[in-house]
């Protein structure tokens, strides 16, 4: 799978996340921080295999292995 900036993300998407795959369920962005000074985004998703839902919380600018 190639890399693939968060901010890129859609709704549908199918991540790699700790070797397992995941589909995008809903992707939300904030403004930057106080602390940090970068936008932080909020992924949901959801287990190819399991169906269990996982939150994932990253960096906008960061990189994510997706198709």
């Amino acid at each position: 799978m190639p890399k693939k900036p968060i901010l890129q993300l859609k709704v549908g998407d199918k991540i790699l996340f700790y070797n397992e795959k995941f589909i995008v369920k809903k992707i939300e962005f904030s403004g930057k921080g106080v602390k940090q000074g970068k936008a932080k985004c909020r992924i949901e998703a959801e287990n190819e295999k399991t169906k269990e839902m996982k939150v994932i919380i990253k960096l906008s600018n960061e990189l994510l292995e997706a198709e």
